[in-house]
């Protein structure tokens, strides 16, 4: 009787001190969705360095806790990434069949680490896309500090406590597109480590987040016009750099972003709108599964896309193709110009039927692989679909 009384009280003691550790680890969550929040939502112009001093004392404080609870783990000069477990990566089982690599008919040019005075030259003659590669080498995300690491990642996040805003859906332009703000462990788990084993990855959040779980996630919708969410999520076109600046530490800009263009021709200005003039240039994260895709559109300054993680297929096509291409016009009051209408790999007997010109227009491709970085002057037309877990990102520059 008394020894059952006895274990009846420690029952009741373990579940105490459970619960009291889940509220311990939810204030954690709670005081990272509103410094995050702040700055997704608002910018936090003028305390971006306080936020991340705060971020950073939080994370040291976590680490701290978990020493006391799990005593002190054995000293080490520094956490390497270089000799990366087997099972430390995505898995590639996330590229469905669609997602092969397709024919590439008409390959963009391409030359190992060009000088920047032979892309200046090749700038000012307008002579187009480039794919450039071994130019990356020097980057520490494709080497020690690794972007293809899961485990790394969750480093880098706060054990992926992080928020981040997330795209639901194939491409912005599908029906059912939607934004969310979620984790950047739980982003990672639904969307990109399809196939692990649950136990597996839950191992590794558990070694960076103590509590293994999303309590106090932020997971409402932003904005969203679907009621399901999609198989899809895309951390796309955000500026995670300024975020996170431990990460914006594992890349370095290309010196070719310091380049001398050419003034902008009447012709290849048509389908821009006017855009400030960039002090530097301006850095965005493509992060996301096999699958997602950027439509047919034009961006508004000269682009270096860089290919960190996985490999995507990119399709370009020159100003002189615009009236072939259907562009957009202005859809609830916002001026979609830049975006065309086309599903450039869409069923080519309803294309032709609905859109003729297409089938003329004439474009070069590529299959951009880790490691490459491509040249998008301003005013092409390109698009773009990852065909395994990618991560890349985009340097703009006038």
């Amino acid at each position: 009787m008394e020894a059952n009384q006895a274990s009846v009280i420690e029952a009741d003691r373990l579940k105490s001190e459970d619960e009291q550790a889940r509220k311990e680890t939810r204030w954690v969550q709670e005081v990272v969705n509103v410094l995050d929040m702040a700055i997704i939502m608002a910018g936090a112009e003028g305390r971006r360095d306080m936020i991340e001093s705060i971020l950073q004392a939080l994370q040291r404080h976590v680490q701290d806790q978990q020493a006391e609870e799990h005593g002190p783990k054995p000293k080490r000069r520094k956490l390497d990434f270089s000799m990366r477990r087997f099972d430390d990566r995505f898995p590639t089982c996330c590229t469905k069949p669609i997602e092969t690599s397709p024919f590439v008919e008409h390959p963009i040019p391409s030359s190992s680490a060009v000088p920047i005075m032979l892309f200046e030259q090749h700038l000012q003659a307008g002579k187009g896309p480039l794919v450039i590669r071994d130019a990356l080498e020097h980057w520490p995300a494709l080497h020690e500090r690794p972007w293809g690491s899961p485990h790394y990642l969750l480093h880098r996040t706060f054990g992926g406590r992080r928020l981040v805003p997330v795209e639901l859906g194939r491409s912005y332009t599908d029906e059912g597109w939607g934004q969310k703000i979620l984790m950047f462990g739980d982003f990672m788990e639904q969307f990109l480590m399809c196939g692990v084993e649950a136990s597996e990855y839950t191992t590794i959040r558990q070694n960076q987040h103590s509590d293994g779980g999303s309590n106090g996630a932020v997971t409402g919708d932003v904005e969203s016009s679907g009621k399901e969410t999609p198989k899809i999520g895309y951390l796309a076109q955000h500026d995670l750099f300024s975020q996170i600046p431990s990460l914006r530490n594992d890349i370095s800009i290309p010196d070719y972003c310091f380049a001398d263009p050419p003034q902008f021709s009447e012709p290849m200005m048509s389908n821009q709108q006017a855009n400030p003039r960039l002090e530097e240039p301006l850095l965005n994260a493509w992060f996301g599964p096999a699958g997602t895709v950027s439509p047919l559109h034009t961006d508004p300054y000269y682009n270096i896309l860089c290919q960190v993680v996985g490999k995507k297929y990119v399709r370009l096509y020159s100003p002189d193709q615009t009236d072939k291409l259907y562009p957009r016009g202005v859809e609830g009051g916002v001026n979609m110009s830049n975006t065309s209408e086309l599903d450039v790999e869409g069923d080519n007997d309803e294309m032709k039927k609905v859109f003729p010109l297409f089938q003329h227009a004439k474009y070069v491709e590529t299959v951009l692989e880790e490691g490459q970085c491509l040249f998008i002057p301003i005013g092409w037309w390109h698009y773009v679909r990852s065909l395994t877990v990618s991560f890349s990102v985009s340097f703009w520059w006038d």
